[in-house]
């Protein structure tokens, strides 16, 4: 009880100051043991996403200000990219004002968002999102529809690639992470983003294993951090595969300084090789736009 009253203290006290008072949203605490307050309400229906109606009678639909927009602009993506493909659909947030709720003993912040798989029919036509269906370690269930692995494939790659949050978990069954991880390295996506996403996806060990959804969770933003917004888990990722760029690089430029004339300097290695490398030195997750360009 002492830690609630500590909360409300700490958020009164900021709203007095005119922190929280100003319309911003406050994600408090961690996932598991927190608030949300001035948190934004998720349209039930844009582009791209919609909230079916098991969830829209729960009104667990707010999040913080940075959730609420990634799930509008992911929807968007999708939609420029799969134009015949059904919305795909978003489960809870938190309640209005965060805290626990008889649904989840996490999203209690804002932070969290439960987004329901894309699946096809036995024949493989796309079928709308209204339902969390179980799976089995093929991507099957009882009715015979199947976890459709390039949609979703979509999806997370959207999510990991959103500029307007820093993603910390995607919570999802283990077996359909490694179908995930392995069409993207099928396709050819770029090391950086499949890396980041082996990171993020993860089956947790303390819950259900998350094999009827995914579930999003984001860092606190910088802000509300200094508020009091908690990051429990995962830290913010940096990707190690491209942890000694610099290093080769400026090694490059040495030994072709060496073996070839002034001017070939400019050309001795390629410029996706310096744009990799001088992507370290910007804030996330620029750093994955740059790296996406120079591996494209």
């Amino acid at each position: 009880m002492w830690r609630w009253a500590v909360v409300c203290l700490t958020v009164a006290g900021c709203a007095g100051h005119g922190v929280v008072s100003d319309g911003s949203s406050l994600s408090y605490g961690q996932g598991n043991e927190g608030i949300l307050t001035g948190g934004v309400q998720l349209p039930e229906s844009g582009d791209g996403y919609w909230v079916p109606p098991r969830w829209r009678q729960r009104g667990n639909i707010y999040g913080t200000e940075e959730i609420v927009t990634m799930i509008v602009r992911v929807g968007r993506r999708l939609q420029r990219e799969l134009p015949d493909s059904p919305p795909f659909g978003v489960a809870d947030l938190s309640p209005p004002g965060g805290g626990p709720s008889r649904f989840h003993r996490s999203h209690q912040t804002g932070r969290d968002v439960d987004v329901l798989f894309f699946m096809t029919d036995a024949n493989g036509k796309p079928v709308p999102s209204t339902a969390m269906v179980k799976l089995d370690e093929d991507g099957v269930d009882a009715a015979g529809r199947r976890f459709d692995v390039a949609r979703n494939w979509a999806l997370v790659r959207a999510l990991i690639e959103e500029p307007s949050v820093e993603i910390q978990y995607i919570f999802v069954y283990e077996p359909l992470e490694m179908k995930l991880l392995e069409y993207a390295r099928d396709q050819g996506e770029p090391n950086g983003v499949v890396e980041f996403a082996s990171y993020v996806l993860h089956q947790p060990s303390d819950s259900a294993p998350h094999d009827d959804h995914f579930h999003v969770r984001v860092h606190c933003a910088p802000e509300d951090r200094l508020l009091g917004c908690s990051d429990r888990g995962l830290i913010r990722w940096k990707k190690k595969g491209y942890k000694y760029e610099l290093l080769e690089a400026a090694g490059g430029v040495a030994v072709s300084a060496i073996a070839a004339p002034a001017s070939m300097y400019a050309v001795a290695l390629p410029p996706s090789r310096f744009l990799r490398a001088w992507s370290l030195l910007l804030p996330m997750p620029f750093q994955y736009r740059l790296r996406t360009l120079a591996a494209r």
